[in-house]
């Protein structure tokens, strides 16, 4: 019997205070999203420190969203939004190394929201650091839906040239990423909601919460079955490799 795709998530984090320890935690919407098309999910919390090559049992990543922001350094910019909450800078070095390990051995990666932002902020973008403040618009991104526009790859996947996404952000991509394409957008603000390397197997990013749609919404089904297929690809790949141990 096969085994199921394993797809490795990263984690949330929250700091010890005096009433808990620190813990790390994923909110069940993005396992019960996976879990609906069969795969399973292994959690990766930044405390994890493997070598490339111990990492081939993964099928495929997904670098989850966050409430706390990515440090600006991270994008070699001051801080100009304060006081902000930022993310453990030990969270966003594991996604980098991920993306890394991702362009390395060719494994699926969909980053959703502050994980599509952390893929361009590893392509050398950068981030508006607020966006109610920096560029301010029609859209309240904060906890709204609103209409996207779908071009290229996620159009052709979605067969549709507009969805209605939600929107749970105050951050946004400024600055693209090198080779990365733009196939959605904010028709109302021009704000970027997706990003994509069509020279990958797999190397998508959105910034609204497909995991938080509707069950039946066709662009998050559409998301979701072009990820799984892109993993069962690599793993098909990965077993047929001639350098493959047996």
């Amino acid at each position: 019997m096969e085994r199921p795709l394993l797809v490795g998530m990263t984690t949330d984090y929250a700091p010890s205070d005096s009433d808990r320890e620190a813990r790390f935690f994923i909110k069940e919407s993005y396992v019960a999203y996976l879990a609906g098309a069969g795969a399973r999910v292994v959690l990766l919390p930044f405390s994890v420190r493997f070598a490339p090559a111990d990492w081939d049992f993964l099928d495929g990543i997904v670098l989850s969203g966050s409430g706390p922001d990515i440090p600006p350094h991270f994008y070699r910019e001051k801080q100009t939004h304060f006081p902000g909450e930022w993310m453990d800078p030990r969270r966003v070095e594991l996604e980098l190394s991920l993306l890394a390990l991702s362009e390395e051995k060719k494994v699926p990666v969909l980053g959703i929201c502050g994980g599509f932002q952390t893929m361009n902020v590893y392509r050398g973008g950068s981030l508006f650091q607020d966006l109610p403040s920096e560029r301010p618009g029609p859209v309240h991104h904060r906890d709204r839906p609103h209409a996207a526009d779908l071009t290229g790859y996620l159009r052709e996947i979605a067969g549709a040239g507009q969805a209605t996404v939600n929107s749970f952000h105050h951050q946004g991509i400024k600055r693209v990423g090198k080779d990365l394409e733009v196939v959605a957008t904010s028709p109302e603000d021009g704000l970027i909601e997706g990003v994509r390397d069509g020279r990958h197997p797999f190397f998508l990013g959105v910034q609204w919460h497909p995991e938080r749609m509707d069950r039946e919404d066709p662009v998050s089904r559409a998301l979701l079955a072009a990820f799984i297929e892109a993993c069962q690809r690599a793993r098909g790949s990965r077993e047929d490799s001639p350098s493959r141990d047996v």
